[in-house]
């Protein structure tokens, strides 16, 4: 590119020759020129532009790839005119951007895009968004994970005894225990007293299979409530539900199955 082909002929120019020239011209100021819009400036715009390569590797967010030292940083952009991006800028070397949302601050790539509006720049590289959002996706995938491996969970239901319904109403007499689901929770005396309906609905239901109850048919709990009540999972029901003896059901109702199909006359 032409800029490339004369780059040294414009760096002499623009960083040395104007800077000197303008207050030395306008103002009669060649040393201030000289010292401050020359020396001063390449100075602070050099140590700010190679600062990245230390800050831009320990202070910051890996919002594409957390395996190398390369970060994302605001500041470092800000100093630097969006440089900061720096964790972008490795993982997709390719992309003229070093941040590929438009709104991302990047006075760089806003600058180099104008360029191509206006015809001055051309054959702008970019890498794919698809894949740029998978990277990000990944990392908030392993964030979340790391959320989650922090919180407390439920028992393995595999590492819960599993009871009778003899035994589980057994137990009740003792202590308040409900089924739900086929698990049976144990709620202490602290949740009973506290439990938004009443410590007496509670006590009354000890013993019992409270599944429809708690799943709308008194009322339909939130997805805090199951959370919570998950947490007081103590043992697995037999069957999931009260199993009864056959000779315990009433069959008088049985008299009216129908026992095969016959054709009335």
């Amino acid at each position: 590119m032409w800029q490339h082909r004369q780059f040294y002929p414009l760096g002499f120019l623009l960083g040395f020759f104007i800077p000197i020239i303008v207050p030395g011209v306008f103002w009669g100021d060649w040393i201030g020129g000289l010292c401050f819009s020359c020396a001063l400036r390449m100075t602070l715009v050099h140590h700010g532009i190679f600062s990245l390569n230390s800050l831009a590797h320990h202070l910051g967010s890996a919002t594409f790839d957390d395996r190398f030292s390369p970060r994302d940083h605001f500041l470092c952009g800000l100093l630097t005119l969006g440089e900061g991006n720096h964790n972008f800028h490795h993982q997709f070397p390719i992309d003229y951007r070093n941040a590929y949302q438009w709104y991302y601050y990047d006075p760089a790539k806003w600058f180099i895009a104008a360029c191509k509006l206006l015809g001055l720049a051309s054959h702008l590289r970019v890498f794919p968004v698809n894949e740029i959002q998978k990277c990000s996706l990944t990392m908030q995938l392993k964030a979340l994970k790391g959320v989650q491996d922090s919180l407390s969970w439920p028992k393995d239901r595999e590492l819960l005894p599993v009871v009778t319904w003899e035994a589980f109403q057994e137990q009740a007499k003792s202590q308040t225990l409900i089924v739900i689901s086929g698990f049976v929770h144990a709620l202490d005396d602290e949740f009973v007293e506290v439990h938004p309906g009443g410590s007496q609905l509670l006590r009354n239901s000890s013993g019992k299979d409270m599944t429809s109850a708690f799943f709308g048919g008194v009322y339909r709990h939130s997805s805090a409530a199951i959370h919570l009540l998950s947490m007081k999972r103590i043992g697995i029901l037999l069957g999931g539900m009260e199993i009864v003896d056959d000779d315990s059901v009433d069959r008088s109702h049985s008299q009216f199955f129908v026992i095969k199909d016959q054709k009335i006359p």
